[in-house]
C-alpha cells in the first residue's frame, strides 16, 4: 500500500472511531464482564497487565468463530491460514512470529492450550469448536507462566465443565458445497457430587476443488468428534475434573488455480503412487514403492485425556493437571511447481504418530495479608514422535528420500510469579521461569541405499541431541488510576526451542538450528467509560528477537531452516467495544505493526535462492505474514418482534488486511484486502430456539495465505443455514 493510501486509511479509521465515541447511548446499556486466566488464575480482563483478547460463547456466535482458524478474522496483528496441503493445521503469525512447518522437529511460536494442557504439534490444531466456554488469545511472549514456544503468544481454549443443571442443546446446519454440520451437548448430573457432560459434532462437505485430470471434487471435509467429562465434588475443598475426547478429521488444503471462477487442479496423485520401481536421487538404480497413506488427502485422529484435581492447600488452591494427547496422521499430497511444471511437481507420502504427556503442579495463594497474589509450580513434558515419510519429484518419476524419523523432547520447568501491592493503586509483578529440555533425533532408511540413518547423521557431523536451559523473566507495573481505568508497563522474555531440518533428503541436509529468544516491551491501558458503555483497551509494544528461525524452500525440493539474524516489531493494538443501546453493540479490533529483519547474515549472491530473508536480488525482504494493518469492525443489532415472540439479530463484520508478503524471499505478495462476513438470526425470546443464515468471505475474495513454489489461496465464499434448539433450560 502506498504512503498516501496508508495515511488515508488510518485517517478514515480515526474518524470512524471518533464518530463512535459520539454515538447516542441509553442509561441501562452496559458492557459484559469477561473473566480470563491469562495469569493462570481467574481475573477480569480489565485487570490483567497482559495483551489478551477474550471471546465467550455468545461473542463467538456473533463473530462466526466456529474453529480456531476463524480467530485470524478478529484478533489484532494475527495473520494465518492452513498450512500448505494440511487442512487440519493452522499456522498462526502473531506480531510477526509464526511457523509454517508441521513436521515434529519444528515447534510453533504461538502455543495452543486446551484446559491448561499444552498441545505441542500444530498438525491438528484447527479445532472445530463444540461446547467451548471461552477462548483467550494472549499476544506477545508468555514465557513465564505458559513457557517455551510462546514467543508470539498463546491460544488458550477453555471448555465447559459439567453443570449441576441438566440440559443441553442440539444444532444442525446446511451450507455451500453440500455441507452438513451437527453439534450437540447434554449435562446429566448423577447427583450433587457427580456431574457429567457429553458432547459431539459432525462436519461433512463435498469439497471446493475440481480435479480436471481424474474427476471429482477435493479439499472436502469429513470431521467428527466426541467428548465426555465428569466433575467429582467429594467435599467443599476438592474439585476433580476428568475428560476424554476423540476427534477424527479428514481435510486437505491442496493448491488451487483458477479457470474462470472455478478452482481446479490437474494432479493425478488421487490415483495413488505408481507401483513401478523409481529412480532414486541421489544414487543409482530403482527403488520399489510402498504407499504409506491409505488414500489421497490428509487425515488425523486425536485422543486426549485430561485430569485436573483442584484442592485447598496452605491457604491457597493447588491444581494437579495431567494431560495425555495422542495424534495419528497420514497424508498423501501434491505440491505444485511454477509453470510449466504441473501440479505433480512434488509429492509427500506421510504417516506419523505423536504422543505427548504433560504433568503440572500449580499453586495459587494470597500471601502477606493479601498483599501478594502468588502463582507458582512445576511443569513436565515428555513427547515422542515417529514420522515415516517419502518425497517424490515430477509425478513420482524420482524418489528423493524415504525414511523414518524418531524424535522426542523431555522438558522440566519451574516457575513463580507474584503480584505485589506496593501502594493503594500500584502493583509490581515479578515472575521467573527456568526451563531445561533435551531433544533427540534418530533416522532409519526405508530404501536399499541406506543413506539416511542415525549413523549417517553422526558421520556427517550432525548432533543427534540438543540440550537447552533458559530463564524467562517478567517484570510489570500496574497502576489503577480509578475504578474504571488502569495502565501498565512490562518487559517479558520468551524463547522457542531449536530443532533439525528434517525435510532434508540427505544426511548433511539435516542441519540443526538453535533456539530463538525474544524480549518484548509493552505499555497498555484498559478502560471502561461512559457508565460502562464504552471499553477501550490499547497496547503499545516493541519486540526484539534474536536467532530468528526462518524456513525457505529451494528449487531442488529442499526445505531449510536456519537461525538467520533477528526480527524487530513495533506496533499498536486497539480493541474497542461500545453498547450505545441495549439492542446495539459495536466491536473494533485494530492492529498496526512495523516488522523488519535485522542483523542478517552476509554472503547473499544473486540470483538468491538460499537466504530466506532476502529477495532474488539480495535486497532485504519484508517479514512474511506481517501486514502493517489489520482492522476488524463488527456490529450486531437486536430488533424485537413481539408478534413472533422473537427478535431479529443481523450481524456484519469487515476485516481489512494491509499489503503483505506470505512467503520467504519476497514471494507471494498480497495487495490490501477487505473480507466481509455477515449473518442474521431469528432468536426465540425464551432462548429455546434460533435460526441463523450467514456467509463467510461473502464477496468471495481471493488472497494468498501461503507460498510454496506457487501461491496458496484462501477458501472460497461459504454460506450456512443453521438451527439450534436448547432443552431443559439451557
Amino acid at each position: 500500500m502506498t504512503e498516501r493510501r496508508t495515511h488515508f486509511f488510518r485517517r478514515g479509521f480515526g474518524a470512524a472511531a471518533a464518530a463512535l465515541l459520539c454515538l447516542p447511548t441509553v442509561a441501562n446499556a452496559q458492557l459484559e464482564e469477561i473473566t480470563v486466566t491469562a495469569e493462570r488464575r481467574e481475573a477480569s480482563i480489565q485487570d490483567v497487565p497482559v495483551a489478551v483478547s477474550a471471546y465467550n460463547e455468545a461473542l463467538m456466535e456473533k463473530l462466526q468463530v466456529q474453529e480456531t482458524l476463524d480467530l485470524v478474522n478478529i484478533v489484532p496483528n494475527l495473520f494465518g491460514g492452513n498450512n500448505t496441503g494440511v487442512g487440519t493445521a493452522n499456522m498462526y503469525y502473531l506480531r510477526g512470529q509464526g511457523n509454517d512447518e508441521s513436521i515434529a522437529t519444528f515447534d510453533p511460536p504461538v502455543g495452543s492450550y486446551i484446559d491448561d494442557v499444552y498441545v505441542s504439534r500444530q498438525n491438528a490444531n484447527n479445532f472445530a469448536f463444540f461446547d467451548v466456554d471461552r477462548i483467550e488469545v494472549l499476544r506477545g511472549p508468555q514465557g513465564t507462566l505458559f513457557g517455551r514456544n510462546t514467543t508470539g503468544g498463546a491460544v488458550n481454549i477453555i471448555l465447559k465443565k459439567p453443570s449441576a443443571d441438566g440440559g443441553g442443546f442440539v444444532e444442525a446446519a446446511y451450507g455451500r458445497f453440500n455441507e452438513f454440520m451437527f453439534r450437540g451437548t447434554v449435562d446429566l448430573p448423577v447427583n450433587e457430587r457427580v456431574l457429567t457432560k457429553f458432547s459431539t459434532y459432525l462436519i461433512r462437505n463435498d469439497g471446493w476443488l475440481e480435479n480436471t485430470a481424474v474427476g471429482g471434487d477435493f479439499n472436502d471435509r469429513d470431521s467428527k468428534g466426541f467428548r465426555g467429562a465428569v466433575r467429582f465434588l467429594p467435599n467443599d475443598n476438592v474439585v476433580w475434573d476428568l475428560s476424554v475426547d476423540f476427534m477424527d478429521d479428514n481435510e486437505a488444503f491442496t493448491q488451487s488455480r483458477f479457470r474462470g471462477d472455478d478452482r481446479i487442479t490437474d494432479t493425478i496423485l488421487p490415483n495413488g503412487l505408481p507401483t513401478a520401481a523409481l529412480t532414486f536421487v541421489p544414487g543409482a538404480g530403482p527403488q520399489p514403492v510402498t504407499q504409506k497413506a491409505s488414500e489421497y488427502g490428509n487425515s488425523t485422529e486425536t485422543l486426549s485425556v485430561t485430569s485436573n484435581l483442584a484442592f485447598g492447600l496452605g491457604g491457597g488452591e493447588a491444581n494437579l493437571i495431567i494431560g495425555y494427547r495422542s495424534l495419528e496422521q497420514e497424508f498423501l499430497l501434491n505440491f505444485p511447481g511454477g509453470a510449466p511444471v504441473s501440479d505433480d511437481f512434488f509429492w509427500i507420502d506421510n504417516e506419523g504418530e505423536h504422543d505427548m504427556l504433560t504433568a503440572e503442579f500449580k499453586w495459587n495463594a494470597q500471601l502477606f495479608d493479601d498483599k501478594v497474589d502468588f502463582v507458582g509450580g512445576v511443569f513436565l513434558l515428555d513427547e515422542d514422535n515417529t514420522t515415516d515419510f517419502a518425497d517424490y519429484l515430477f509425478g513420482g518419476a524420482f524418489l528423493l528420500a524415504d525414511r523414518v524419523l524418531e524424535n522426542g523432547t523431555e522438558s522440566i520447568a519451574l516457575y513463580a510469579q507474584g503480584d505485589i501491592a506496593v501502594s493503594d493503586q500500584g502493583t509490581l509483578t515479578l515472575g521467573l521461569r527456568y526451563t531445561d529440555e533435551e531433544k533427540t533425533i534418530g533416522l532409519s532408511d526405508n530404501t536399499v541405499f541406506q543413506g539416511l540413518t542415525t549413523a549417517n547423521l553422526i558421520a556427517a557431523g550432525i548432533p543427534t541431541s540438543q540440550d537447552e536451559s533458559n530463564v524467562t523473566p517478567r517484570i510489570a507495573y500496574t497502576h489503577d488510576f480509578n475504578d474504571e481505568v488502569m495502565g501498565y508497563v512490562s518487559a517479558t522474555r520468551g524463547f522457542r526451542s531449536g530443532g533439525w531440518n528434517a525435510r532434508g533428503s540427505s544426511a548433511v541436509a539435516f542441519q540443526p538450528f538453535g533456539a530463538e529468544t525474544l524480549w518484548s516491551y509493552e505499555a497498555g491501558m484498559r478502560g471502561d467509560f461512559l457508565d460502562d458503555k464504552l471499553r477501550i483497551n490499547a497496547t503499545l509494544f516493541s519486540t526484539d528477537l534474536e536467532d530468528l528461525q526462518t524456513t525457505s524452500a529451494t528449487p531442488d525440493g529442499q526445505f531449510l531452516t536456519t537461525n538467520a539474524g533477528g526480527l524487530d516489531v513495533t506496533g499498536l493494538e486497539l480493541e474497542i467495544t461500545i453498547v450505545p443501546t441495549d439492542a446495539w453493540d459495536i466491536f473494533i479490533a485494530a492492529g498496526f505493526q512495523d516488522a523488519e529483519y535485522t542483523d542478517l547474515p552476509e554472503g547473499c549472491v544473486t540470483p538468491n535462492s538460499d537466504f530466506a530473508a532476502f529477495d532474488v536480488n539480495c535486497a532485504v525482504a519484508d517479514p512474511k505474514r506481517s501486514p502493517d494493518t489489520t482492522v476488524t469492525i463488527g456490529t450486531t443489532y437486536n430488533f424485537d418482534l413481539p408478534s413472533l415472540g422473537a427478535s431479529l439479530q443481523p450481524t456484519a463484520m469487515m476485516r481489512y488486511i494491509g499489503e503483505n508478503v506470505v512467503g520467504t524471499r519476497q514471494l507471494g505478495v498480497n495487495d490490501a484486502e477487505v473480507i466481509v462476513n455477515a449473518g442474521v438470526s431469528l432468536v426465540d425470546d425464551d432462548g429455546v430456539w434460533s435460526v441463523t443464515a450467514e456467509c463467510n468471505n461473502c464477496s468471495d475474495e481471493e488472497y494468498t495465505t501461503s507460498f510454496l513454489f506457487v501461491p496458496y489461496f484462501t477458501e472460497p465464499m461459504t454460506w450456512q443455514l443453521r438451527y439450534r434448539y436448547n432443552f431443559l433450560g439451557k
